[in-house]
């Protein structure tokens, strides 16, 4: 992926700000894909939005095919790399965790909670 293309440019917006934008119904039309981002769910693709009271429907994703479009599998596959760390992580999504020395948070004993004893000896 290089970087002047518009997933990047994308990526680029969405590091440094929440997205906030309204969609014009009239624009439904045009779009050849439509996605929700979240962040349980990280992306999920958008099969068809219907407005009952025009009795519309606008498809994008073709009724017999539950396979999502070419830019949400290459955004989803940018962004599970990145958290993955395979992908270099360019907008300080990531943060290193670094293991912690579980001697300076105990008394020296291991206990399951049993006799009155706490489970956590943390701070």
């Amino acid at each position: 992926m290089e970087d002047g293309t518009p997933l990047c440019k994308s990526c680029s917006v969405i590091s440094q700000s929440r997205l906030t934008f309204q969609i014009k119904y009239e624009q439904l039309p045009s779009f050849s894909e439509v996605f929700a981002a979240g962040t349980a769910a990280a992306l999920v693709p958008i099969k068809s939005i219907t407005r009952n009271s025009r009795n519309e429907t606008f498809s994008y994703i073709p009724a017999d095919s539950e396979e999502p479009g070419p830019i949400f599998v290459k955004l989803l596959t940018t962004l599970k790399g990145i958290q993955a760390g395979k992908i270099k992580d360019t907008f300080g999504w990531n943060s290193v965790i670094e293991q912690v020395d579980i001697k300076k948070y105990t008394a020296g004993e291991t206990t399951n909670g049993v006799n009155g004893k706490s489970v956590d000896a943390l701070p």
